[in-house]
C-alpha cells in the first residue's frame, strides 16, 4: 500500500471513530446524562475532519446520523425566538424518514414509522402557526415505493386521531392535555435509543474495537498479538 492510499484509511478509521463518540455524547445530552459544554468539542472534530473522496456506505450512513442528531440535540420549541435561522422539527424529521429510507434493511419499521409519526405530532403541536410549510412537507412525505407508503399512512393515522382539527379527527383538547399526551421527553427518548440501535448494527469503528482490545471476530488474545505485531514492526 502506497503512502497516499495509506493515509486515506487512516483518515477514514479517525473519521468513523470521531462521528461514533460524537453519536454517543449527543445521545448523552439528549438523555441529558452530558452537557453541550462537554460534548461540542468532539462535534466540533467531526466536522472539521473532513473528507472530499467518495465514502463507504456504512461511513456515509454514519455522517448522516451525525447530522440528524446534531440537529435535534439543539432543536427546541421555536416561541418567540428569531426563525430565519431556526431548523424546524419537520424538516428535522424528513431528514429522519429520509435517512431510515436510505437503509431500511438497518432499521425496524415499526420503530421507522413510528418516531417518524411522532415527530409529527410533536411538529403539529410546535410549528402549526409559524412554520406551516416545513410541517406539510413532513405530512405529505412519500416513500420510494408503495410498501413504504402504506406503513407510514397507517403510523400517521395512528397518531392525528389524537389531534384536534384541523390536522387530525380528535375531540378539542388543550395544549396542557395534548402535552400530558405526548411529552417531548418521550419523542427524546425514543429518539436516542433509535439511533443507539441503529449505530450497533453497522459496523463498529476499527479505532473503537482496538480500545476495547477486541477487533470483530478475533478472541482477545488474537487481538492482542496484531497490536503487538504492528507495533514491533513501526
Amino acid at each position: 500500500m502506497d503512502q497516499r492510499s495509506l493515509r486515506a484509511n487512516v483518515d477514514l478509521m479517525i473519521l468513523d471513530y470521531l462521528l461514533a463518540l460524537s453519536v454517543s455524547g449527543m445521545i448523552s445530552i439528549i438523555n441529558r446524562e452530558k452537557t453541550h459544554e462537554e460534548v461540542n468539542w468532539l462535534v466540533e472534530a467531526a466536522e472539521m475532519h473532513r473528507i472530499e473522496s467518495p465514502l463507504p456506505w456504512d461511513l456515509d450512513i454514519k455522517l448522516d446520523i451525525f447530522r440528524l442528531v446534531n440537529l435535534f440535540r439543539a432543536w427546541e420549541p421555536p416561541k418567540d425566538r428569531a426563525l430565519d435561522s431556526f431548523v424546524p422539527l419537520s424538516e428535522i424529521a424528513i431528514q429522519f424518514m429520509n435517512l431510515c429510507q436510505s437503509a431500511p434493511e438497518n432499521v425496524s419499521w415499526t420503530r421507522w414509522f413510528d418516531l417518524g409519526a411522532r415527530f409529527m405530532t410533536h411538529a403539529i403541536l410546535e410549528e402549526s402557526i409559524c412554520l406551516p410549510d416545513p410541517l406539510d412537507k413532513l405530512r405529505n412525505w412519500r416513500g420510494r415505493n408503495d410498501l413504504i407508503d402504506a406503513h407510514w399512512e397507517v403510523s400517521r393515522t395512528l397518531f392525528l386521531q389524537h389531534i384536534p382539527p384541523p390536522h387530525g379527527a380528535a375531540n378539542p383538547a388543550s395544549r396542557e392535555e395534548l402535552d400530558g399526551l405526548f411529552p417531548l421527553s418521550e419523542l427524546e427518548t425514543e429518539f436516542a435509543s433509535f439511533v443507539e440501535d441503529f449505530m450497533d448494527v453497522l459496523d463498529p469503528p476499527l479505532l473503537l474495537q482496538l480500545e476495547k482490545g477486541q477487533l470483530q471476530g478475533l478472541t482477545r488474545e488474537d487481538t492482542r498479538r496484531i497490536r503487538a505485531h504492528c507495533t514491533s514492526t513501526l
